[in-house]
Formats: C-alpha cells, structure tokens, sequence
C-alpha cells in the first residue's frame, strides 16, 4: 500500500522509516472496523501496520482492509492463528524500517498530533527508551436502547514518567508506581529486545507486562508528555476485560497455584538484567521484592502513588470546554455512532 498524498508539510509519524502505527488485531471485526473508520474521518496518513491471527470471518475482514480504506495506508502482517501475542509483534517489527513504533488497540482511538509531539520528544533525547502521553480511559454503559439511553464513565488511567538516573532505581521506581509502558512510543529495536527477553522468561499476560515495562525502564528513562495522545475503552469483550474473569490475570492472579513461579521467573529475569548495573548491590533481589509488594498493594488496596500531574491531567479532562474534554468528547460520540462495540 502506498502512501496518500498530502498538501502540507509532512509529520514525523507520517514518514514509515520514522514511525509506524502497529494494530495487533484478533477477532474484534467491530471494533477494528471502528479504528478504521476513526483513523480515516481524522484524515490519519501515517503507516498502519495490522498484525493479526484471526481466523474466519475476522480475517475475512483484515484481509480486505487495505482495500475498504484507500485512504489508509495499511499493510497487512498476517500470522497462523494462536501465534502468540509478543511473538506477532516481534515479527512485526523485524519487517518493518521505521526507527520508532507504537502499538494501538483495536478498540482505541489515536490523537495524531499529540503522537508527533510524543515521537518528536523521543527523537530529541538519546536517554529515552520511549515516551508517552496522557490517556483517557472511558465506558459505555447502556440504560436502554440508543444513543440518549447510555452513561460514560471517564476512568483513571495514569500514564507515568520514571526519570531516574539509574537503571535500578528507575525499574523499582517503575515497579512501585506502576503504569505499563506498553502502549508508548518506542524504539523499535530496543522494544524488539524487550519482547525477547519477556517471551523467553514468562508466558503469563500480566507478567508479560510487568517484564516487559521494566526492561524498557532499564533500557533508558521513560518520558511522559503532557498531552492527551490515546483513548481507550473499558468493556467487556476488551482483551484485560476478558482476562479478568481468569485466574491468570488480577485479581485472581494472587490465589492461582502458579504465582510464586510466575514471580519467580518475573524476579530472576530482573536480576539478570540489572546485576551489571552500576547501581545494583547485593539487596538487589530484596529491593524488587520490596517494591512488587508496594505494586501488589496499590493494585489490590488502591493504596499509595500520589500522582499530582496526572491528578491535573485528569481535572482537566473532567472540566467542560478545555481542550481535553472536546477531545475526548469528540472520540466518544464516535464510539456511541458505533452501537455494535458497546
């Protein structure tokens, strides 16, 4: 697929050996369609990538997608169904030149000029393994039948900077105050490292995301824009809401038989990471112990992280008529013109 022409001086995020926007898709033909549809009525021009492992009528609809948004331009990764989840990606990456990645839900919505300050961010500091924005978190709760008969609920979703100096105090700084790097902008190799070593150590879907974001926190620090640059929904059929009702995934995770082996493998993969580190000392496993456990209680207990900036964020988001609630606003009644994905 080649890329639409435009008028206008051309963003970083529009040329594919600077960025690409990668869409790990898998039976969600709705909400994929709605992304689609989302990214064309924003006139999106950068490179799309959609790696998916469907099957059926879903892949159906994948595969006809370059052809259905001539206005995108979309390139198809398409994998053997049940190709696992880190390994899609990976192999996605590898095919691709763009120096700086990021992945996009098929259920989220992208706010393309807050990307380009994102990636402009990163391209301007070698320190940086990625960077990030603000998010807005929203569900669609149905009173009745149409679009008047529903609530929205906007949730806390707090995207963090870990600036520390040093790659061990930066990764129990980003264990204590977690928040996921995995929906950043990256730089493709060193996310392509990340998921390396994560497959190789664990195969449980929030390890995989412990593991993951703390390799990226140590491979350099972790920026956070002040700009409103992804949405995303809470529902059901979403892939944490599935996992929720799964003894693998929190809350149930801490009573599954595997967890002290899951933590296990988290922690030994920690170690081999940071041992070098000039910052690592001989309480090294007993310092990630101590900050899991501060983890565990904020995810569990809601206990602890003060987060004054993302408090503003999310003052700001909640008040009429600045301009992140018209984002916001404006990405939610084009949820609603979707009836089908909520």
């Amino acid at each position: 697929m080649t890329r639409p022409a435009r008028d206008t001086e051309r963003m970083l995020i529009e040329d594919d050996s600077t960025f690409a926007l990668i869409i790990p898709t898998y039976e969600g033909t709705p909400f994929l369609r709605r992304c689609l549809e989302h990214l064309k009525s924003i006139q999106y021009l950068g490179y799309v990538i959609l790696a998916d492992d469907s099957t059926g009528q879903h892949r159906e609809f994948v595969e006809s997608c370059a052809s259905r948004y001539p206005e995108l331009w979309i390139d198809l990764h398409l994998y053997e169904h049940g190709t696992r989840f880190l390994d899609k990606l990976g192999q996605a990456m590898d095919r691709i030149r763009a120096r700086f990645v990021m992945l996009c839900g098929q259920d989220d919505f992208v706010v393309p000029g807050a990307i380009e300050r994102v990636v402009r961010a990163l391209d301007a500091d070698a320190g940086l393994s990625c960077a990030r924005g603000r998010v807005a978190r929203f569900r669609i709760r149905r009173k009745g039948t149409g679009q008047d008969k529903v609530a929205i609920d906007l949730q806390q979703h707090p995207m963090r900077a870990y600036r520390e100096a040093g790659a061990v105090d930066r990764v129990l700084a980003h264990i204590r105050a977690y928040s996921s790097t995995l929906y950043s902008v990256h730089r493709r190799p060193h996310l392509i490292e990340s998921f390396r070593r994560t497959e190789a150590a664990t195969k449980n879907v929030i390890f995989m995301q412990y593991l993951s974001s703390c390799i990226t926190a140590a491979q350099g620090r972790v920026e956070c824009v002040d700009t409103l640059f992804l949405a995303r929904q809470a529902h059901a059929a979403s892939w944490a809401g599935r996992l929720m009702r799964d003894s693998e995934h929190w809350p149930l995770l801490v009573a599954s038989p595997n967890f002290s082996v899951y933590y296990q493998a988290f922690r030994s993969a920690l170690l081999e990471l940071l041992r070098g580190e000039p910052d690592a000392d001989e309480r090294l496993g007993e310092r990630i112990d101590e900050a899991f456990v501060d983890l565990a209680k904020h995810g569990l207990c809601r206990i602890g992280v003060d987060d004054p900036e993302h408090e503003a964020f999310h003052a700001r988001l909640t008040t009429e008529g600045t301009q992140e609630q018209r984002e916001v606003d404006s990405i939610v009644r084009f949820a609603l013109e979707h009836p089908e994905t909520y």
